[in-house]
């Protein structure tokens, strides 16, 4: 029971789907049909039924059509059947195993060329979004029959219209497959119809096989005009062919079997000729005169085309890129669709779809005779043109199936008069190229339109190279036995600058990518000429030869775009993930080059140039550097050699060899000292000769050095007075070693000869030393800052040894003149020379030194001595001896600053230094021989201090001055100078002389006495023993003095000399009493006189009486009227109450006192009375210093 329910559902099911099938589904497909249609071409289409029989797999459709508008319809058919074999169910693929097509008609007109009455339905589809196939279509059509077929054609293009008619068109086809399969039964092949009235018959026959049916067709058509036929394409080719004729001579055969693929074949020969292709606007895209293929199989489905041979004549093509940048080609390519979701988003196909067949193409024989290449582009400014011509190419055995190698050969003219060619082999299968290159006179300047977007001015010269190039996929590009040559090579840069080569040579490259090596055996530029400027703005003239990068829409659309990394790319031999590039340069060589420099940041722009350079170097290479030998030979400017041998290694740098430079003017480079140097090179030759291993370690120089340097006719000029400053003949420095880190330095010997130096003072004072270096501008006062915090103590560096063997100076002269004065002062060292030796920084180390000279040829200068100037504080050990200088050539000095003309006098001057640890002390010894001022000079800068006097006073009998001037001082104090020190004596010298001239002579004697004055005891003019031994002393320096004259004045205490005087005048009447009574008494002696007479103290009273009896003043009397006795203490008061002491008595005292100094120094002193004179002057003047009051002055004055 539970099976015949099954049975009955099962039955029920399928009456059910049988129905549907039946009834339904031919009503749906109808419809929906119908629809599609419509909205695909936009006409209205008739369908008449649709029927559908399940049992035979069969689907009729009766009665359809596609109506034009006002025309007949488009497409239509009375019936179509076509039965589904069971096969494509298992097989993947539409398999019919009948098409019959009954009564089918097609009417439509040509309206213009390539444009037909269904070309708006063409459009639509073209701009229409179609899904991308996913694959080939895979189909077996089987016994395809159309009966009383009828095509209506109104060509309206031409002129008159034509219409062409096909009628009762019969056509029998047995297969068309891409797929093994074979039908029980087949048609034979066939074709009938009545062509424009014209009847029209084909048949062919099958060729059963075992496993297998072949069909074949022979096709032969003589010189068919193709232009013709293109104009009825329905589609607008994208190219004009405007003449051409096929000649084709073939069998084409069509084999289908049931396990095998259908196989479509060709074979025989196709010839094109008198081919013309032109791009829209009659732009020529191709000519070709002739071309020949001879198939030897062509297997259309499997994709594998054999030639035997294809040859091509006189073939030109015409490649142009219009000013967008876009190439001619693109226009012949489909366009993209906007709409199309491929062309919005780039998606990719997926990997899973089914990759159909790479075509296997095989020509035996390949032969291009006579072609030529016509190139326009119109990107580059100004455009480009050239012409490729005498293309001729020939190759053997091409093919792609893997293995094949192919040999060619190929030769062609570029502009007429460049020859290059090549040949070799190839392989596309895996891909490889192997070809030998040569390229002959081909003009660089030609490629100017290019580099025009990178360079300023174009590149000249003709190029010449040949080389042996492979390429395989597994190691990429290798290039063997490159050579190139460049002759003329000529560019310009910046304003005048330019690089001129005769000859470049490149030889002996070999390149290989894979492991990405470059070896060059050689480079050589030969007689060449190259100017380089520093512009104004700092920038190099060369890098003006580069244009600045613009980015232009079209350089940006013509520019090759970067193709997108994917997952799966492969990394090739020459993609950045590679290993850097390795290089190796055997020999780099310029040959009698001539370079030159010109530096326009300053304003004199001075120039450099280098004559007949020759420059080798070796063994370069890297990116690991070894080290590489250098040659260099050249001239600087005229006549200065430079000469380099040595090891360079780029990085790290290290430098290790000799460098020589012989003459090379020093004044050259005058543009490059201090701007505020005031000094003017006009002469001098730089000589050098030094062995040098030097290099840079974390970017500090180290390494050592020797060899030997010298200075030759260096002469210098005062740039503010261009005036002589510093000349010499040679300045040698021999054997020099040392060391850059920590620094040592060495010299054997330093040699200075025929020196010559001047100094000057100029006419506002300065000195011509002074202002060699300008002082700078103050810089303005900024706002204070905070101070960073305090960085920790950096261990102060190792202290620099220096030694210097020793130092020598030969034949120099010293100049100094003096214009700042009235008359000007000049005066001469000559002969100055000597030597040092021993010089060293080690501070127990100390130099001997001997330097000698002569001033004017007449005084000698000797220096001698130890020293040790290089060590941190200064050592100096010396004694300067200076004779015999005659100071009558001062006068200029002295007229200016004294006051007086200089007649005669002799300077000697023995001077010792010791300074040791920053302490000076010095002995300053002067001695001046008979100097003597001569006449007065007018002078407003002349010192008002009394200089004759204290010449005067400083000048001993034999006419000498001697001064002892010591001095000490510490050399770190900045207050302190030796020089300011002596000056300052000698000052106070002067000031002494004016003050005190006779305290002056008293120190100069050695005596603590002041000579200035002499002292009396009140209302005396005697002078005392001490006052007689100072007027002694005084006596002595007078006469040693003999140009010194005295002036002698008295002076009288007013206090204390009246009662003083009254005593004295008492004392002297009381001598002169006993003197007349010795007189009297004849006992007098001989010389004895009123002043020397001693009384005796038993003689005092009857003196006194005698004294007082003679006074005439009223005296006491007694009662009688006589003069009364008195006792001696009252006849002394009476007598001195009645001494009268005025003005007169006074001034004859002062006078009485510088008689008595005066009588004495001549008397006693021996001083001549005509070198004294006694001066009146307020007797009651106070004395200068605290001295008495009762006393005598002296004043020094000069004859």
């Amino acid at each position: 029971m539970l099976k015949r329910k099954h049975i009955l559902i099962a039955i029920g099911i399928t009456t059910t789907l049988l129905l549907f099938t039946i009834v339904v589904l031919p009503l749906i497909v109808k419809s929906k049909a119908a629809e599609a249609i419509q909205a695909a071409t936009g006409r209205t289409v008739r369908l008449g039924s649709v029927s559908i029989n399940p049992f035979t797999l069969t689907v009729t459709v009766n009665d359809f059509a596609i109506d034009e508008k006002g025309a007949p319809p488009l497409i239509g058919f009375k019936q179509v059947q076509a039965s589904l074999a069971p096969a494509s169910l298992f097989k993947g693929a539409l398999i019919l195993s009948r098409v019959a097509v009954d009564t089918p008609t097609l009417a439509f007109a040509r309206t213009g060329p390539n444009r037909y009455s269904f070309s708006d339905i063409i459009d639509k589809q073209q701009h229409s979004s179609k899904p991308e196939k996913s694959g080939p279509f895979l189909f077996s059509i089987n016994n395809v029959s159309i009966k009383n077929g009828s095509l209506d054609f109104d060509d309206r293009a031409v002129e008159g219209g034509r219409k062409h008619t096909v009628r009762a068109l019969q056509l029998a086809i047995p297969f068309i497959s891409n797929i093994p399969y074979l039908a029980e039964t087949y048609i034979d092949p066939s074709i009938s119809a009545t062509v424009n009235g014209a009847p029209f018959n084909f048949s062919g026959k099958l060729k059963p096989l075992s496993k297998s049916l072949e069909t074949s067709v022979r096709i032969d058509l003589k010189q068919l005009s193709l232009p013709e036929y293109v104009a009825y394409s329905p589609v607008k080719p994208p190219a004009d062919l405007t003449s051409g004729k096929l000649t084709v001579d073939t069998n084409v055969s069509y084999r289908i079997s049931a396990e095998q693929k259908p196989e479509l074949s060709i074979k025989g020969v196709v010839v094109l000729d008198d081919i013309s292709i032109d791009l829209p606007e009659k732009q020529p895209l191709l000519r070709l005169p002739s071309l020949k293929l001879q198939a030897k199989k062509l297997d259309i489905f499997a994709g594998l085309f054999d030639v035997e041979a294809l040859a091509l004549d006189g073939l030109e093509l015409f490649v142009s890129r219009d000013g967008t940048g876009t190439w001619m080609y693109s226009r012949l390519l489909p366009q993209p669709n906007p709409g199309h979701p491929s062309a919005a988003t780039g998606e990719k196909k997926s990997e899973s779809r089914t990759k159909a067949p790479q075509p296997q193409l095989s020509i035996a024989s390949l032969a291009c005779t006579n072609a030529s290449i016509h190139f326009n582009d119109a990107v580059p400014k100004g455009g480009f043109r050239t012409s490729i011509s005498s293309i001729d190419l020939t190759a053997d055995n091409i093919g792609t199936a893997p293995d094949t190698t192919a040999t060619y050969e190929l030769s062609l003219l570029l502009d007429g008069d460049v020859d290059f060619s090549a040949d070799g082999s190839f392989s596309v299968n895996p891909l490889s190229v192997s070809s030998s290159v040569e390229l002959a006179g081909l003009k660089l300047q030609r490629g100017w339109p290019y580099l025009s977007r990178y360079l300023t001015a174009p590149v000249k010269g003709t190029l010449d190279l040949s080389a042996l190039a492979t390429f395989k996929a597994s190691d990429g590009l290798r290039v063997e036995k490159g050579d190139l040559s460049l002759k003329g090579l000529s560019t310009r840069y910046g304003i005048k600058d330019g690089f001129d080569v005769a000859l470049l040579q490149v030889s002996d490259v070999v390149f290989r990518q894979k492991e990405n090596r470059l070896e060059i055996g050689g480079i050589r530029l030969s007689k060449g000429d190259a100017s380089v400027s520093r512009e104004n703005d700092g920038t190099i003239s060369l890098l003006s030869l580069l244009a600045k990068p613009e980015k232009s829409p079209a350089a940006a659309k013509a520019g090759t775009a970067q193709r997108p990394t994917t997952k799966n790319s492969t990394a090739t031999p020459g993609t950045a993930s590679a290993k850097p590039l390795s290089y190796r340069l055997g020999l780099f060589q310029l040959d009698r080059f001539n370079l030159a420099f010109t530096d326009k940041t300053h304003e004199e722009e001075p120039r450099f140039a280098l004559r007949n350079t020759n420059l080798t170097l070796k063994n370069l290479q890297g990116p690991k550097f070894a080290p590489a030998s250098l040659r260099l030979s050249s001239t600087f400017g005229k006549d200065a050699p430079l000469k380099v041998a040595g090891d360079i290694t780029p990085l790290p740098f290290r430098y290790k060899g000799s460098v020589k430079v012989g003459r090379l003017p020093i004044r050259d480079f005058e543009a490059y000292f201090p701007d505020n140097l005031n000094v003017f090179i006009i002469g001098g030759y730089l000589d050098t000769d030094l062995h040098l291993d030097v290099a840079l370690k974390d970017g500090k120089p180290e390494g050592s050095f020797r060899g030997s340097a010298g200075v030759r006719a260096f002469h210098s000029i005062d740039a503010l007075a261009e005036e002589d400053l510093l000349k010499w003949e040679s300045l040698q420095f021999d054997e020099v070693q040392g060391r850059l880190e920590p620094f040592s330095l060495n010299i054997h010997q330093v040699a200075l000869n025929n020196a010559y130096s001047r100094i000057v003072v100029r006419k506002d004072g300065s000195l011509n030393l002074q202002n060699l270096v300008s002082k700078p501008e103050p810089a303005p006062a900024t706002t204070a800052t905070a101070q960073p915090a305090q960085q920790p103590a950096v261990p102060p560096a190792p202290g620099r040894q220096i030694s210097v063997d020793s130092v020598t100076i030969q034949d120099s002269t010293l100049s100094f003149t003096d214009n700042h004065l009235p008359q000007t002062f000049s005066s001469t060292f000559f002969s100055l020379g000597g030597r040092v030796s021993g010089l060293s920084s080690e501070e127990s180390k100390f130099a001997d030194l001997d330097l000698r000279g002569n001033l004017e040829n007449h005084s000698p200068l000797r220096i001698s001595g130890k020293l040790n100037p290089l060590r941190d504080d200064l050592f100096v050990d010396l004694k300067v001896s200076f004779q015999d200088i005659d100071l009558s050539p001062v006068t200029p000095y002295s007229g200016t600053y004294l006051g007086y003309t200089v007649d005669k006098g002799k300077l000697f001057l023995d001077l010792k230094y010791l300074i040791d640890k920053k302490q000076l002390n010095s002995e300053n010894k002067v001695f001046i021989d008979q100097f003597t001022f001569g006449r007065k000079v007018e002078s407003d800068k002349a010192t008002s201090l009394p200089v004759r006097l204290a010449v005067a006073l400083l000048k001993d009998r034999k006419g000498e001055i001697h001064l002892d001037l010591p001095v000490t001082g510490r050399t770190d104090d900045p207050q302190f100078s030796v020089w300011g020190v002596v000056g300052q004596m000698l000052k106070n010298l002067l000031v002494k002389a004016a003050t005190s001239p006779f305290a002056l002579l008293s120190s100069m004697m050695g005596s603590g006495q002041d000579f200035s004055t002499v002292g009396f005891t009140a209302g005396s003019s005697k002078l005392s023993p001490e006052e007689e031994h100072k007027l002694q002393q005084l006596a002595k320096a007078l006469a040693d003095r003999p140009a010194l004259k005295v002036e002698i004045k008295g002076f009288v205490d007013r206090e204390k000399d009246p009662e003083g005087y009254r005593q004295e005048l008492l004392s002297s009447k009381l001598r002169k009493e006993k003197f007349l009574e010795l007189v009297k008494e004849q006992r007098a002696k001989a010389g004895e006189s009123a002043e020397t007479v001693q009384i005796a103290a038993t003689e005092y009273s009857r003196l006194l009486k005698a004294v007082y009896s003679k006074e005439k003043f009223p005296k006491p009397r007694n009662v009688l009227g006589l003069i009364k006795d008195l006792p001696d203490t009252e006849m002394r008061k009476l007598i001195i109450a009645n001494t009268a002491v005025g003005e007169n008595e006074l001034q004859a005292l002062a006078r009485e006192r510088s008689a008595a100094v005066m009588t004495y120094l001549v008397s006693k002193g021996g001083i001549p009375a005509e070198r004294l004179f006694q001066k009146n002057d307020d007797i009651h003047k106070p004395p200068v210093k605290e001295t008495a009051r009762s006393r005598v002055e002296f004043n020094a004055i000069v004859q």
